[in-house]
């Protein structure tokens, strides 16, 4: 028995009776299939026909709907051709040129773009690995939620994945997508009747939970959501245990979208604490902390744009001849009521927040200007070191900004040195190389900072264009009271050497420490036994006082 085809609704919204009379007749071919309803404005039926898929509106201009207000297809009704296409609707009828075959035409192009806008609306705000609402998809989602009950009975859960870059780089992209859809296959299974789910990123999800039942729900679900995160994941016969931080916020009423983003990110990064999988509910008295690091991370971006910042440079020393051959620039942040505070108090925020890609340029910018002075000054050309992120580097507007400084400042690019650690060469290894090579014809060198820390191996740095090595201060630090360090940093040099690399030491404190390393071969040494990092004109002081040589003249 064949399913009854429901008939189109046409909502017409005209005072003139002529409208209704000439609609009804060019209908009447068209039998029970199209079904014509008047009514006196679009306020009075809305509840009726908002959600309607099956329904078309017609209205003259005096009572179309304000925008935003109705989601109907719309047809205006007219008197005369228009000189222009009318703004806000789908198409338009002329009421003298008005017939069957027109109204026909007319019905059929209104609903096939209907249904275009509405795939493609669907397309933009779907995420087309999972299926589940993207961020755009997500922020229409939390706008009704929030529009109801004036935002109560609403909690806001945001959800990242603890360690999920390090496995999809591990295991590989398809193996990571595998992986991902797992973890909304887990999601979908804990979430209910009146919960939503999205995708913000690619570790990163919104959940929106319905507490209208009861406002411990949300807690409920926290803990059903990370208990079933936390099982193993199989991918391409592996077995992986995948960390999460969720944090929980509940939403206020009238308090819009943004304060309940703001918290449960905060939450979840008060989550981000304790390893595994947890989760973390905002609470205004407990959260104080979290917000006071919330509020460091608006003092940066405010501290970047008002030039807040300054860099200090510590000088790298060439053990063959006793000279300094170059500079480490080393960011520090002049806070206002927190003084002078060093890179590992806010370059970590900044890392987590995107931050450091802003903050990465400023330092290069700067750097540049300051290598500009010293030529300026007639001070013999010096190699600068900039830490580079690894987030800096997928920044696929690296190279052109990078061009566009050097070329602003006039330095040659073969005295721009970047810092790369361990870790970032070792990710994504084939990206890492193309961006290096591209950045190695312009003349820019790289080093392999931290070395010893991470888990290089040689025979992949051999194929990377690095210039050199620089050894951990953990290690140069302990050389003096134990064997094993002093084996371990003599095997690391010799190892480097074969590379035709040239090693840096970094923290060299002590005179027995550099002795310890020139007898080891090493080339350049770094630290307090040389100088601390100077501000700039403190730098060139340093660079040009007689005593400096001197001093230099007695190290080596």
């Amino acid at each position: 028995m064949s399913t009854p085809v429901e008939p189109l609704r046409l909502l017409l919204l005209a005072q003139e009776p002529a409208w209704s009379a000439i609609l009804r007749e060019c209908l009447a071919p068209l039998g029970p299939s199209v079904v014509l309803i008047s009514a006196p404005s679009w306020e009075s039926v809305s509840s009726l026909f908002e959600d309607n898929r099956n329904a078309v509106l017609l209205t003259v201009a005096a009572l179309q709907p304000a925008p935003g207000r109705c989601s109907l297809p719309t047809i205006l009704l007219l008197e005369h051709e228009p000189a222009l296409a009318p703004d806000g609707v789908s198409d338009w009828l002329v009421r003298d040129a008005l017939d069957t075959a027109t109204l026909r035409r007319c019905l059929r192009h209104v609903r096939e773009r209907g249904v275009l806008e509405n795939t493609l609306q669907r397309l933009a705000e779907q995420d087309p690995l999972t299926g589940i609402a993207n961020r755009q998809g997500f922020q229409t989602l939390l706008a009704a939620r929030l529009a109801e009950n004036d935002g109560r009975g609403l909690a806001l859960g945001h959800l990242d994945l603890d360690n999920f870059r390090h496995a999809n780089d591990a295991l590989g992209h398809q193996a990571g997508d595998r992986l991902i859809l797992q973890v909304v296959s887990r999601l979908k299974g804990s979430l209910e009747a009146g919960d939503q789910l999205a995708r913000l990123g690619s570790d990163e999800f919104a959940l929106l939970i319905d507490t209208r039942r009861a406002p411990q729900r949300a807690e409920w679900m926290a803990e059903r959501i990370t208990e079933a995160l936390a099982e193993p994941y199989w991918v391409d016969g592996e077995s992986l245990l995948i960390g999460c931080s969720l944090g929980v916020a509940h939403a206020r009423a009238q308090a819009g979208a943004d304060p309940l983003m703001w918290h449960a990110h905060i939450a979840m990064q008060q989550a981000k604490s304790t390893q595994g999988c947890t989760f973390h509910i905002f609470n205004e008295r407990i959260n104080r902390n979290a917000r006071s690091l919330a509020d460091l991370e608006s003092e940066l971006r405010r501290a970047l744009r008002r030039d807040e910042l300054e860099l200090h440079y510590q000088p790298r020393l060439n053990l063959d001849g006793g000279h300094i051959v170059g500079l480490e620039a080393l960011v520090r942040w002049r806070h206002g009521e927190r003084g002078l505070l060093p890179p590992s108090e806010f370059v970590p925020l900044a890392e987590q927040s995107g931050l450091i890609v802003p903050l990465g340029y400023w330092v290069i910018s700067r750097a540049l200007r300051d290598m500009q002075a010293l030529r300026e000054r007639g001070l013999a050309p010096l190699h600068m070191a900039v830490n580079l992120s690894f987030r800096q580097f997928q920044d696929s507007q690296l190279l052109p900004t990078l061009s566009r400084l050097i070329a602003e400042r006039g330095v040659e690019a073969q005295w721009l040195e970047f810092e790369l650690t361990e870790t970032a060469v070792m990710r994504r290894s084939e990206l890492v190389k193309q961006t290096m090579d591209a950045l190695g014809r312009l003349g820019v060198r790289f080093s392999l900072d931290d070395f010893g820390t991470g888990f290089s191996s040689f025979v992949h740095l051999n194929s990377l264009p690095i210039t050199l090595l620089k050894i951990d201060k953990s290690f140069v630090g302990g050389m003096e009271q134990r064997e094993e360090n002093r084996k371990l940093v003599h095997a690391m040099i010799n190892l480097a050497h074969n590379l035709n690399l040239e090693v840096v030491a970094e923290g060299v404190e002590t005179r027995e420490q550099l002795d310890l390393l020139r007898g080891f071969g090493c080339d350049q040494v770094q630290g307090f036994l040389i100088s601390k990092p100077l501000p700039l004109p403190e730098l060139v002081e340093y660079l040009t006082f007689d005593g400096h040589q001197q001093s230099m003249l007695e190290i080596s």
